[in-house]
């Protein structure tokens, strides 16, 4: 299993140290105050690892691997 920080680049937000099943849930309440469904389907795959890096992109995050 591996491990993120996330850093958004539009705000001094960061989480470290994440183990890639939590980062939906670690981003989610950066988010709380956009309704899209689109936003939405981008947090859910940031736990896919196939989906992860555009989602990513889309939110405005940098993901970084740390172990």
């Amino acid at each position: 299993m591996k491990k993120f920080s996330i850093y958004d680049m539009h705000t001094s937000r960061q989480a470290r140290n994440l183990w890639e099943m939590n980062l939906s849930e670690a981003v989610r309440p950066w988010f709380k105050d956009v309704d899209s469904k689109k936003v939405s389907y981008a947090i859910e795959a940031l736990s896919k690892p196939n989906e992860r890096k555009e989602a990513a992109a889309y939110l405005g995050l940098n993901l970084v691997r740390v172990a």
